[in-house]
């Protein structure tokens, strides 16, 4: 059977689908075992999460899965492909040496992606936005699936209580009629983009509890192609430079939470016993390299540098950045569904995009909302979380090298 691709609607369309082959067709190679999540399925339909490791030096094709609400370092929204390249670089990153453990939770490596993450990256969401909320996001409405034709690229399949994927193209006959559907997720271990038939499709998703939407705001969605995630049809970009003299511990082009995230920077350089670093006020401090490394907890809010002293000059330099995003509550425990006012301040006047609440006790999410907030400091009400307990809050801000989180607090809300 001859099969026709669908060709996208607008250009806002066909960026989203450039989007979801930026990070599922992303090809890399970890040096060091790759701490990943694998899911141990059995006959009778159970399941359990298994923390294991991708092999060194094995070749990988989309990008990993993780479920990093506990630091909030999602790779397309809170940590860019420059700072996860020059990561997997580095043995001593934390990539390979900060795993998260024994939550039994689809969590692993400190940097990944999630489901809702990759849709909300495709699309172009404002900040990222969990399955159970895209269903009351401005401009999503479901689609009739009793006939697959009305099935458009760029719409998402959603169960708000499982998963999300996107669907990156669909092939037709020369008549109109839908032969095949694929489908790109971010699930375990490793997003994947999947060809299914009509029956496959209905079988696999429909059957499950899943809807499909569409979302308008589709039309608008932008595209920048990325040197480390080239896309078919993308203008050649020179050879990303990875610094191979020297690198911190999350990368180049990292967020830092001051006084709780101190800074370790691997020094590879032969023959390199200091290192210069340079503060947000331009001060330069000679550091000492001990046993390969310099460590330091940055005192300033603001942009570093580091670089090898030479005997003749330096080398080229990583960078970093410093936070001090503080928020406080109005009260430490709230009725449920009680709103919660917010104080906060931000020395590096930041946009604010959002707020993330995770339960204390299972560190599983629960509930997330937008903002757009542009002053320094201020106050803010947000919707209280619909669950009980002890409740972890976060606001979310961004700056040149991506979302990084306030200080976090934690709000006791009353059983219902």
């Amino acid at each position: 059977m001859l099969t026709y691709h669908d060709k996208p609607s607008s250009q806002g369309v066909e960026n989203a689908i450039r989007r979801a082959k930026q990070l599922a067709c992303l090809s890399y190679t970890p040096i060091l075992p790759l701490p990943i999540v694998e899911k141990i399925r059995k006959a009778d339909g159970s399941s359990a999460n298994a923390e294991t490791y991708s092999s060194a030096w094995l070749p990988r094709q989309g990008l990993l899965y993780s479920s990093v609400r506990r630091h909030e370092t999602y790779i397309g929204y809170n940590i860019s492909l420059e700072t996860f390249f020059s990561a997997l670089t580095n043995p001593n990153s934390v990539v390979y040496q900060k795993p998260i453990t024994g939550t039994g939770q689809n969590v692993h490596n400190y940097y990944g992606i999630v489901c809702s993450c990759y849709a909300s990256y495709c699309l172009n969401l404002h900040y990222r936005t969990n399955c159970a909320r895209w269903p009351s996001i401005p401009g999503i409405h479901k689609v009739d699936t009793s006939a697959l034709e009305n099935i458009q690229l760029a719409d998402v399949v959603l169960n708000v209580k499982k998963h999300i994927a996107v669907v990156t193209d669909i092939e037709r006959d020369a008549d109109g009629k839908v032969y095949f559907i694929h489908v790109s997720e971010s699930t375990l271990p490793f997003i994947r983009t999947t060809r299914f038939t009509p029956e496959e499709f209905r079988n696999y998703w429909l059957q499950d509890g899943y809807e499909v939407y569409h979302y308008d705001g589709v039309k608008d969605v932008p595209y920048t192609p990325d040197p480390f995630a080239p896309v078919e049809g993308d203008p050649t970009l020179p050879v990303p430079f990875i610094n191979r003299s020297l690198m911190p511990d999350f990368g180049n082009k990292a967020n830092y939470r001051k006084g709780e995230q101190p800074v370790e920077i691997s020094v590879f350089e032969a023959g390199c016993e200091q290192v210069e670093v340079t503060d947000p006020d331009g001060k330069k401090t000679l550091l000492p390299v001990e046993n390969g490394f310099v460590r330091l907890v940055p005192d300033k809010v603001g942009l570093y540098e580091a670089a090898c002293v030479r005997k003749e000059g330096h080398s080229e330099p990583v960078c970093w950045c410093v936070t001090d995003f503080e928020v406080t509550a109005d009260k430490e425990t709230y009725r449920f569904g009680e709103e919660i006012g917010l104080t906060f301040r931000n020395p590096a006047e930041d946009p604010i995009l959002g707020w993330v609440y995770v339960r204390k006790d299972t560190d599983k999410g629960a509930g997330s909302g937008w903002l757009d907030l542009r002053q320094k400091e201020g106050t803010v009400t947000i919707p209280g979380p619909l669950q009980g307990g002890e409740i972890i809050l976060r606001l979310v801000a961004k700056n040149d090298f991506g979302c990084y989180i306030s200080r976090q607090i934690t709000v006791e809300i009353e059983a219902p």
